[in-house]
């Protein structure tokens, strides 16, 4: 008599941490550390996430940089609740909607607009757009912290001055871009020392370090005088020297102009909890259809739950996709598409039982599309899938503040331009356009591409109950969105709704975790769904990278939870 066989499964997870004072997680563990010691030595919040940002960015590499990106969601209630700090990258002043021809012979990009002959866009010195990562992290900590700048950045400092050591997670991204390098000795010098790649720690005390004094300068810089450290002077020139001479637009006058757009953004509501995404489309329109749904009664292992979530995601996708623009550059419906009567409108074409149609037709946004709706700008002074190049912070303290931020130079390793007298990669944000000129995405001087992936805060009655933040490219929106509903509609501590499965879909195919039970998926596929069962692992990203923090008020406790297990930290006092 034949017998089924059985075949184990992995286990993801981590050691929860609670604390009472202070939580941090993210996706290395010094940065989980120098959060939580900003915090200790008297900083709030805001102190640690934008110390622990600096951290990632001496730290993570290949993720992010200096030279990069970043978006930032706080939650303060003594400063008047919710604060957003848009510090997306931004097109240089001497970029042209027509400046990437568009490459019809190769499938899209994963992001889903078509990719540029000789992949221009993707790297090289005309992929980098204006970085935003120090401007956002500066103008938070001006606004809401309460330690010196210099203190805050001291672990980063310290690390960059220890040297870069090289681990294995850092190693996979440089293999994976390492056939690009000839065309950037300068980089290739720097993180393949010798033609080599660098040893990192496997039967050794350590691994290999990369010397990271031209970056603790650059650091001590901007310790010392704020944003203008880098957006003016000698990293300024530096940078504008660099990638013009090498052919490329970006400028010292690009990095002069650039500014945070920070915003108060008005909050949505999800199950009795405000929230904000820092401006991001998708995640709003994602859980304004699913609130629509008891995903509590369903289960959070049944095939409806995972069925529902995947539908939210297309639906939202496919409509940021076809109508999102910057709205300081286009006349774009972007309040439109977060507007709960939108999402009203487009959950009636959803089923409990049946998928829709793929590839899911756009719905019209256009008729929710209300002025009164766009978020408050607040003025700052002026002042100056595969493995990806992003990563993620979320930290809280005992005095109700919680922040998160995704930060990111683009791809692996950015534009693949390292500035040596710096010390830092530039990013390839210019990718994030649309290279075809009448695409609401389209390049324009000064304008911020689309972005879609969520970094969520949200409160309950006033008082601060989660902050979050991925890493990933599009797979942010499913983690992010999977760990904040874990929590809030099926009741999951922290480290167990990240770690719990997920799905994933941007309107054609339905990324299943390999741990869902085979009878689920058989169930999606009968719905309609184009299954695809996949099995993170070290070397994938299939799901993205999740840090995030909870807040108990009726007993203090503050909790802190990253996954996937290797490639993240969380820490707490």
């Amino acid at each position: 008599m034949a017998t089924r066989s059985r075949r184990s499964e992995p286990v993801h997870t981590r050691t929860p941490v609670e604390a009472e004072r202070g939580v941090c997680a993210g996706g290395h563990p010094a940065v989980a550390d120098a959060g939580v010691r900003l915090m200790q030595e008297g900083g709030n919040a805001i102190d640690a996430l934008v110390g622990a940002a600096f951290t990632a960015f001496v730290v993570e590499p290949a993720m992010c940089g200096l030279g990069g990106y970043a978006r930032i969601s706080v939650y303060a209630p003594a400063r008047g609740g919710f604060l957003s700090f848009d510090a997306y990258a931004r097109a240089p002043l001497a970029a042209t909607p027509d400046m990437f021809e568009p490459d019809g012979s190769r499938p899209p990009t994963y992001y889903g607009h078509p990719r540029t002959v000789g992949d221009r866009s993707e790297r090289g010195f005309l992929s980098i757009a204006a970085p935003g990562a120090v401007a956002g992290c500066c103008d938070a900590h001006a606004m809401l912290g309460r330690l010196p700048l210099a203190q805050v950045m001291a672990p980063a400092i310290e690390a960059a001055q220890q040297g870069i050591e090289i681990a294995w997670f850092d190693l996979l991204p440089l293999v994976e871009i390492s056939h690009h390098l000839d065309a950037f000795p300068d980089t290739r010098a720097v993180w393949m020392p010798g033609g080599a790649f660098p040893r990192i720690a496997f039967q050794r005390a350590e691994g290999e370090r990369i010397d990271g004094a031209a970056l603790a300068g650059t650091l001590r810089r901007i310790a010392a005088r704020g944003k203008r450290g880098f957006y003016a002077g000698r990293t300024a020139k530096a940078i504008d020297a660099c990638v013009r001479s090498h052919g490329g637009i970006l400028a010292s006058a690009d990095l002069d102009a650039y500014r945070t757009r920070v915003l108060r953004e008005w909050p949505q509501r999800y199950r009795g909890h405000d929230y904000v995404t820092c401006f991001d489309q998708v995640g709003y329109e994602a859980l304004n259809l699913l609130g629509h749904f008891d995903l509590r009664r369903y289960g959070s292992d049944s095939h409806t739950c995972r069925h529902l979530a995947a539908e939210a995601l297309a639906v939202a996708f496919t409509d940021s996709m076809t109508h999102y623009g910057d709205p300081d550059f286009e006349n774009a419906p972007v309040n439109g598409l977060a507007h709960p009567d939108f999402a009203a409108h487009r959950r009636r074409a959803m089923r409990v039982r049946k998928a829709l149609p793929r590839p899911v037709e756009a719905g019209n946004p256009w008729p929710y599309e209300r002025f009164v709706d766009a978020p408050e700008r607040i003025e700052t002074r002026a002042g100056a899938p595969r493995i990806s190049g992003t990563s993620q912070a979320a930290t809280a303290d005992r005095e109700g503040n919680m922040a998160s931020i995704c930060m990111s130079i683009g791809g692996s390793f950015g534009s693949l331009v390292h500035v040596p007298e710096l010390g830092i990669v530039l990013n390839n944000a210019m990718q994030n356009f649309d290279p075809r000129p009448d695409h609401p995405n389209a390049i324009k001087p000064g304008k911020m591409p689309i972005f879609a992936a969520p970094v969520l805060v949200a409160a309950r009655q006033g008082e601060g109950r989660f902050a979050g933040a991925g890493s990933g490219g599009y797979r942010i929106q499913t983690a992010v969105l999977h760990a904040f509903m874990n929590v809030v509609d099926h009741r999951m501590r922290i480290q167990r709704a990240i770690d719990h499965p997920r799905v994933h879909c941007q309107g054609r195919e339905t990324w299943v975790d390999a741990r869902i039970p085979p009878a689920v998926r058989r169930r999606l596929a009968r719905a309609g769904h184009e299954v695809v069962v996949v099995e993170e692992n070290p070397g994938s990203l299939h799901f993205a990278r999740v840090a995030a923090v909870t807040r108990e008020p009726r007993r203090g406790v503050l909790r802190a939870g990253a996954g996937p297990v290797w490639r993240t930290a969380a820490a707490g006092y």
